[in-house]
């Protein structure tokens, strides 16, 4: 026996852990009763904090209540925590509340034959597996979750329940090395070692579903803060943020980046004509047009209105010159989820190549700003690049199509 880890008080420390973590998640759960994840989560380490009660209480209360239904609770709890991931990663499964409560019904069944309940190595060893079953179903959710959303505070809980079951696995050698027998409250050094680490994975654990609540609410509202509500596409603020960003890299600082200003035609017409919801359904079409036909390295945004406007580094325009006509021209072929059928959409653009160096985005606009209104003055469904920058201020240049879609110059192309 070792006289490092008395039991029964880590037991009671574990036990008053949960209960004040319990608390805690009741709380914000009080606040935010939409909430599943923090529902799941609460009840499952109010689950845990009631069974760790009860088993602390082995010397005074029958062995099925201290014994059976408390090591119950602590199995169930751990299913509620899993329910809880799959509420946070909204992750449907089938039977999922059966899944979770199985657990501890097989424990409770087991636990009324007198071959588990007497012996206190059977009881570790099935104990043990239900745990570790338990611990490691969270694992594939919280991974899948953090694929697709990379939050650090899920890798710490990852890290917390995998090795939870880790543990749990590990006590079927060591049971077979060392048997467990509890004296005067002291059992083999592993074990005690063991149950001090199980309180400090609770902790972990913890404290990490608090960071992953918290990190996604602040990650959620930065998202709402930058993104426009209709489109999803980058807000104004957030588009100049993002390209300030690319400009800072190698690739997008050098010469030949250009930033233009797309301009959906008539957008006033098709509001007066048709009312605004067939405006917000253009919008969206566009949006969701520009978002998939712009490759990877572009950056769009909602400038505000009908005005969006596209980032393309110097590597794409280089590689691609024609791309913002070849976007005018696709933009023609898009169909928009309306009733009665909308005429067909087209768009003006003014572009302004950006020069190496730092970014003055509000004269960067303002080129492209210059060069759409020439787009527009010339008949609109074109694209027009502003002139390089010279002492006597831009020119813009016509360098598109017309309504027809017909090429009608080739002037000058300065982003190339």
């Amino acid at each position: 026996m070792s006289a490092v880890f008395h039991i029964p008080t880590l037991t009671v420390c574990l036990a008053a852990t949960l209960i004040i973590v319990s608390g805690f998640l009741t709380l914000l759960w009080a606040h935010d009763r939409g909430n599943f994840a923090l529902k799941y989560w609460s009840l499952g380490f109010s689950s845990g904090a009631l069974g760790m009660v009860l088993v602390s209480l082995r010397e005074f209360a029958p062995p099925f209540i201290a014994l059976g239904l408390g090591n119950g609770l602590g199995i169930y709890s751990l299913g509620l925590i899993w329910l809880g991931c799959l509420a946070f990663e909204d992750v449907r499964q089938k039977g999922a509340g059966v899944i979770a409560a199985a657990g501890a019904v097989i424990w409770l069944c087991l636990f009324a034959f007198p071959a588990l309940s007497a012996d206190l190595g059977t009881r570790i060893l099935v104990a043990s597996a239900l745990y570790a079953t338990y611990s490691f179903l969270s694992l594939p959710v919280l991974l899948a979750g953090q694929r697709r959303e990379p939050l650090p505070a899920r890798v710490i809980a990852l890290i917390a329940f995998g090795a939870h079951g880790a543990a749990y696995v590990l006590r079927f050698p060591l049971q077979m090395i060392e048997p467990v027998q509890i004296v005067e409250g002291y059992a083999p050094l592993w074990y005690g070692t063991m149950t001090f680490g199980f309180f400090l994975q609770g902790l972990v654990g913890a404290l990490a579903i608090f960071a992953m609540v918290h990190e996604r609410a602040t990650r959620r509202y930065k998202q709402a803060s930058e993104t426009d509500h209709l489109t999803s596409l980058l807000n104004r603020r957030a588009f100049m943020q993002a390209v300030t960003r690319a400009r800072a890299g190698f690739g997008g600082a050098g010469p030949g980046a250009a930033i233009a200003v797309v301009d959906a035609d008539h957008f006033k017409t098709i509001n007066d004509t048709y009312g605004h919801g067939a405006g917000d359904a253009v919008l969206v079409a566009l949006c969701d047009y520009l978002s998939r036909e712009l490759p990877q390295g572009a950056i769009v945004g909602r400038l505000g209105g009908e005005e969006f406007g596209v980032y393309l580094p110097a590597d794409l325009v280089l590689d691609r010159p024609h791309l913002l006509e070849e976007l005018r021209r696709g933009v023609s072929l898009i169909t928009t989820d309306h009733e009665p059928p909308l005429p067909m959409v087209t768009v003006s653009i003014g572009a302004a190549s950006l020069p190496a160096g730092p970014l003055d985005f509000s004269r960067a606009l303002a080129r492209a700003d210059k060069a759409l209104y020439a787009s527009k003055k010339a008949g609109r469904n074109c694209v027009t690049w502003a002139a390089l920058e010279n002492g006597r201020g831009d020119r813009p240049i016509a360098e598109a199509s017309d309504t027809t879609g017909v090429a009608a110059s080739t002037a000058t192309r300065s982003a190339a």
